[in-house]
């Protein structure tokens, strides 16, 4: 016979559902909204302001290479490369080799794309800003502490 504590309650799998779909439709439809607003204002993409802002924080660890974004990111390198590519291609960032082959190589950022980046930045700062103002400032300190607290043992694996 099983144990109550190993048996999910229907309250906690209802939460688990609604809790679920409820970050997953904020999310994508705050994406959609960031997506929307950089396009006007023609400036990098959400996706390509994610990939640079995860190769500014590896930068200040000392990593230079697109693995260390991939893995930083959680995502493939072969994603990560496609989306390199494609911020090369708009010389948002560039590749410099560091061996002859040519096989291996640091990416950098161009004064062109420090621009486009402070203003996607600036952009997103005051969209989420606006989006997430009906949320009390206390509340929002409480909802970040919980998604941390669910995040630090899944960083962890």
């Amino acid at each position: 016979m099983k144990s109550s504590a190993s048996v999910p309650h229907s309250a906690d799998i209802s939460f688990s559902k609604s809790f679920m779909y409820a970050v997953h439709q904020l999310y994508f439809l705050v994406q959609k909204h960031l997506e929307k607003e950089l396009t006007k204002a023609k400036t990098i993409s959400f996706s390509q302001f994610f990939i640079v802002m995860c190769f500014l924080e590896c930068l200040k660890k000392g990593e230079h290479s697109q693995s260390n974004v991939a893995k930083y990111l959680h995502l493939t390198e072969a994603t990560v490369s496609r989306h390199i590519a494609r911020l090369v291609e708009k010389g948002i960032i560039r590749r410099v080799a560091v061996s002859p082959q040519k096989r291996s190589f640091i990416i950098q950022m161009t004064p062109k794309g420090s621009r486009e980046f402070a203003k996607a930045r600036f952009l997103i700062d005051r969209e989420l800003s606006s989006l997430f103002s009906v949320i009390k400032s206390s509340n929002r300190k409480n909802i970040i502490d919980n998604f941390d607290a669910v995040l630090a043992p899944l960083l962890k694996k």
